[in-house]
């Protein structure tokens, strides 16, 4: 008669198993129950859960899209919360929306995704293209009459764009005349950038 093999959720159940699906499970390289093998603490800088949460919902970011992020911000001098805003703000995608040429991040991004606009008069297509200070954005002529530009830029209050942007909706340009600070973003002013390491110091 084969052995049969035990397997225990908790410490005070054992439940006999099938010798079949037991030679597996003592053949198998990680312990039962953890997919992949034993969890590693994560590496590089983070932030907590609340802040993640926000972050990732007002930019449409990806985990690995932050991470990136914050590790760029980390390795900037300075203010490392600061050094966030502006990674996150000079995104083009960013940008492209806080200038009133998309109603949405999501919307932006499709639209850069697809030729609608020049940085310096040289063509963009990445998203996560990080716009610098004394650059500037523009509709391509040929796409300035296309509905989701002409939706965004007729429903587009100058009240809304914030002070490092100049945009000019007759000429379809957005100019980035400085860094972002933090306090300006309208996204972040109610987010608690804390950049903090795997010990738990903040950067």
């Amino acid at each position: 008669m084969a052995v049969r093999t035990t397997v225990r959720p908790s410490p005070e159940d054992v439940f006999p198993i099938h010798p079949a699906y037991g030679y597996r499970m003592r053949r198998q390289r990680h312990p039962v129950g953890v997919r992949g093998g034993p969890r590693s603490a994560p590496g590089g800088p983070w932030l907590d859960d609340t802040a993640r949460h926000r972050v990732r919902a007002r930019y449409e970011l990806r985990d690995r899209q932050l991470a990136r992020a914050l590790v760029a911000a980390v390795s900037q001098p300075g203010d490392s919360a600061e050094n966030l805003a502006g990674q996150l703000e000079q995104r083009m995608d960013a940008l492209v929306h806080r200038a009133g040429f998309a109603r949405s991040i999501n919307e932006a991004r499709d639209l850069v995704a697809h030729n609608t606009f020049t940085v310096d008069g040289g063509k963009v297509n990445r998203a996560s293209y990080l716009v610098s200070p004394g650059q500037t954005i523009q509709v391509r002529p040929d796409r300035q009459c296309r509905t989701p530009v002409a939706v965004a830029m007729a429903g587009h209050a100058e009240g809304d764009t914030p002070p490092y942007l100049e945009v000019r909706s007759d000429r379809g340009t957005a100019t980035l005349t400085r860094e972002p600070q933090r306090q300006e973003v309208p996204a972040l002013r109610d987010v608690p950038l804390a950049v903090q390491t795997i010990e738990g110091s903040p950067l």
